[in-house]
């Protein structure tokens, strides 16, 4: 299949932003504001923080610019975001939890973790230096790229310019990754179903052992059973099926078990993220107890801990710190029933409690 095709067919204006800004002398492209609309954003080192411009896809120095807080208030769904830095140290960009159509990180002077909702497309450009925390349907990387995709990805298509040169890592699932030189549209190579955290690109060098990926898609090598089986992902890809029993989980795993895997029809085992999705979700009492030289230089600065991770910890293969697999919050809650009434389940608000005040009050060890 060629290079288009692979891309998603590039049609939005923003993607025609990304192609140009990957050839010398690309000029300013403007987007009209009704509709969906495309906004720059930079660090402005002169204002100590991230500021933005509207119906742009490139960011004017000289031009007006405003506070990331009302960016945050103005973006809705479907809208785009283009990504640039030239500063040698920057804080984590926030975009909120808004769903983008396109998110496009341009060069990098510094590491940029960035915040945001669901992610259709998301064009990594060459030089780009970031850790993107989104769920991600289409993630375009060209050239040398050095990046952290710290949930799931649906699909990671790689454009090395003649060779390969990316360090990407992915915290989540992938379901595909294929390999395309830009410069003849062949596809090198064409991978499925990776294990979360177990994608790994060195230098354009895939490093994630075969155990952990398919060269078929559909065909994990995992075993499936009633109580791993992805149900919603089974009925999804199966209209007919889907139409004939919906999302009931027990009637898809019997379908699946006697006509399914005659018919060849490929399912799923669910596989647990190994990431906190934000900083309110990360253990970082846990991370600082089980890294002694963490401990040691950070004590339990959330904020300090949750940055080694997103930026060191994730690449060194540290473990899984989201409060989600290593705080018993239900049992937390069982446990007290004036928590229980306070926060019903709310994990997060546990978890704060927890670190807190349960912690002090010597209400037990509640870490997984």
């Amino acid at each position: 299949m060629k290079l288009i095709h692979k891309a998603r067919k590039l049609v939005t204006l923003l993607t025609a932003a990304a192609i140009l800004m990957v050839v010398p002398g690309f000029c300013s492209l403007e987007v009209q504001a009704d509709g969906p609309v495309t906004y720059a954003v930079k660090y402005v080192p002169g204002s100590k923080e991230w500021r933005y411009q509207s119906n742009t896809s490139t960011f004017d120095d000289k031009g007006y610019h405003r506070e990331m807080y009302t960016l945050r208030l103005e973006l809705k769904d479907g809208d785009s975001v283009v990504v640039y830095n030239d500063s040698p140290s920057v804080p984590s960009l926030d975009l909120g939890t808004t769903h983008l159509s396109n998110l496009t990180v341009t060069k990098t002077s510094s590491h940029t973790i960035i915040f945001t909702g669901d992610i259709d497309d998301c064009y990594l450009l060459d030089g780009a230096y970031c850790s993107v925390n989104a769920d991600v349907a289409n993630a375009h990387v060209y050239d040398n790229v050095t990046s952290n995709f710290n949930k799931n990805v649906s699909e990671l298509n790689l454009y090395p310019l003649n060779n390969a040169t990316a360090n990407i890592g992915c915290v989540g699932t992938v379901d595909h990754l294929s390999t395309i030189d830009r410069s003849t549209g062949k596809t090198l190579s064409s991978l499925y179903d990776f294990q979360a955290g177990s994608l790994s690109i060195k230098d354009g060098v895939l490093a994630t052992d075969k155990s952990k990926y398919s060269t078929a898609p559909g065909a994990t090598g995992k075993a499936i059973t009633k109580e791993n089986f992805d149900y919603v992902r089974y009925a999804n890809d199966n209209p007919d099926v889907k139409a004939a029993f919906g999302l009931n989980a027990t009637a898809l795993y019997r379908h699946y078990i006697t006509y399914g895997i005659k018919e060849g029809r490929p399912a799923y085992a669910v596989t647990k993220t190994t990431t906190a999705t934000g900083a309110v979700e990360f253990n970082y009492i846990l991370y600082a107890d089980k890294n002694a030289d963490l401990k040691a230089a950070f004590g339990y600065d959330a904020k300090a801990l949750y940055h080694h991770y997103v930026t060191l910890g994730i690449s060194e293969q540290r473990g899984n710190y989201s409060i989600y697999d290593t705080f018993d919050y239900l049992r937390y809650a069982n446990d007290y029933a004036d928590l229980k009434a306070a926060f019903g389940y709310d994990a997060i608000a546990l978890y704060n409690h927890y670190a807190t005040c349960g912690i002090p009050e010597q209400r037990g060890n509640y870490f997984k």
